[in-house]
């Protein structure tokens, strides 16, 4: 299966090389049909060689093609590659959602080249709101990156329709000894953006508590940039607010 999002462009190489390179360091692999790759360039560590693998994986179980015309938010959209993919296959209306306006700026840049009409929002995925607006909320490696990522699975409940799905995907911390304990990882590898691993315990059961139901766990791995942290994984799962949700 490819990972990787595949753009066509009339841009002369050069052209492109230049006005990509006004946005290095690059964090994912986007391919172009004149050879250009953000491989190419400066990259951030890590850098993502497959950043569309967790869209499509969620894919095998979310119907994307039952929901074509639907309406999907990006949380932490990035550079906006899975919500460019789902306007693209899949037909939806798509809003991407991040903090951070470069992350707007090359979104808008790879949509247009794209060809593809999609929202992009400078916005806190804590407080962003439409309630009842989406078919499908993807909040990917973004959780912990939040200091009240409860609140945003709250947010997410709401902002989702009757019927909708949820993918998310993000770290855990899952000790064998209590299934309660979550880890504040502030500052953890030095990056001041990090805060919480919750559980995989704790996690469902606020899910539950909120309302979502059908909980899925797709994949959850230990990669190997984690192997000095046995407890910590990276996990992959599917909710579903029920068809008939109360108020």
């Amino acid at each position: 299966m490819e990972y990787v999002l595949k753009l066509d462009t009339d841009v002369p190489a050069d052209q492109l090389l230049e006005h990509l390179r006004q946005y290095e360091p690059w964090g994912h692999r986007i391919d172009f049909s004149n050879g250009v790759s953000t491989a190419q360039l400066a990259r951030r560590v890590p850098f993502s060689e497959r950043p569309l693998q967790k869209l499509k994986t969620v894919a095998q179980v979310i119907p994307f093609d039952d929901l074509r015309g639907g309406a999907l938010l990006d949380i932490g959209c990035n550079s906006g590659y899975n919500t460019i993919h789902a306007t693209a296959h899949y037909g939806m209306r798509v809003t991407g959602v991040d903090v951070q306006e470069r992350h707007m700026q090359v979104s808008r840049l790879l949509a247009e080249m794209a060809g593809v009409e999609a929202e992009f929002l400078i916005g806190d995925a804590e407080t962003f709101s439409r309630p009842s607006a989406y078919d499908v909320v993807l909040h990917f490696g973004t959780l912990y990156h939040l200091p009240n990522p409860l609140l945003s699975l709250k947010a997410t409940f709401e902002n989702l329709r009757p019927g909708g799905w949820l993918a998310l995907e993000t770290q855990t911390y899952d000790h064998p000894d209590d299934p309660d304990l979550c880890y504040f990882i502030h500052l953890h590898n030095n990056d001041d953006s990090n805060f919480w691993a919750l559980s995989e315990h704790v996690l469902r059961r606020h899910l539950s508590f909120l309302g979502f139901a059908d909980l899925q766990t797709v994949l959850k791995v230990h990669p190997p940039v984690l192997a000095h942290q046995p407890h910590m994984h990276r996990m992959l799962m599917v909710a579903r607010k029920p068809a008939e949700s109360s108020p």
